[in-house]
């Protein structure tokens, strides 16, 4: 018995020291963390960058691609023409031949070009002159274009004819809508202001006023006579 005990006494001794001896097993490896690849196609993000608003009148329009046949001045003709609003947030019509607001539908016809380059450059005038009255707009051409004299009313045109001219009211300094009387009453530097931004805007042909005293590149910023009221535009 005595010997049974001893045996066993020995037996728990070396799997005591045996237990002890055996390495503690290391830990397991940490799975490394990487970014999530960016799926093919999808672009890297760019802080945004400030661009024009679209002007808030483009869309009471019903725009179509339009085509200008032949000369301003000469057999004229406009296709597919775009009508311009009797009023809108930075612009009102003018009816030369009657005096008010607004002009009537058929001497408010253009091409796409023409209207949407006029809206863009008095949205960005009236953006930065935030205090400016809407800019007046009288003649573009005929619903199809064509002549456009005297027959129409008042002194007519020359050219409108396809649907590239339109006529500008200048800003008055009083602030009211309507158009100057004489020159006077223009408020001559917005009216340089507008002369310039159509200009930058890649007009042709800006026709003005001798007595106002208007600048801008030779052969495209033209005084002419009876322009003392408005600004003729001209687009390509």
């Amino acid at each position: 018995m005595r010997y049974l005990v001893l045996m066993v006494g020995l037996l728990l001794t070396a799997a005591a020291v045996a237990f002890a001896q055996e390495p503690t097993p290391a830990p397991a490896p940490t799975p490394e963390v990487t970014a999530s690849p960016t799926p093919a196609g999808t672009p890297a993000f760019e802080e945004p960058v400030n661009q024009p608003s679209v002007p808030p009148d483009f869309a009471a329009i019903q725009w179509r691609s339009s085509q200008a046949k032949g000369s301003w001045a000469r057999k004229g003709r406009l296709v597919r023409g775009v009508l311009l609003p009797e009023l809108g947030e930075d612009f009102f019509t003018w009816d030369p031949i009657l005096n008010q607001i607004p002009n009537r539908e058929w001497r408010r016809y253009g091409t796409d070009r023409l209207i949407r380059t006029v809206l863009t450059v008095i949205h960005e005038f009236r953006t930065e002159f935030d205090g400016a009255q809407r800019v007046g707009i009288m003649d573009l051409s005929r619903t199809h274009g064509g002549k456009f004299g005297r027959e129409y009313g008042g002194l007519g045109h020359a050219s409108h004819q396809n649907g590239l001219d339109i006529d500008i009211l200048y800003p008055r300094k009083d602030g009211t809508e309507a158009r100057p009387t004489q020159a006077s009453q223009v408020d001559r530097t917005l009216a340089q202001e507008l002369v310039d931004r159509f200009v930058a805007a890649g007009a042709i042909k800006v026709f003005v006023g001798p007595k106002l005293h208007l600048k801008g590149p030779k052969n495209v910023v033209v005084p002419l006579v009876y322009h003392d009221d408005h600004l003729h535009v001209r687009v390509r």
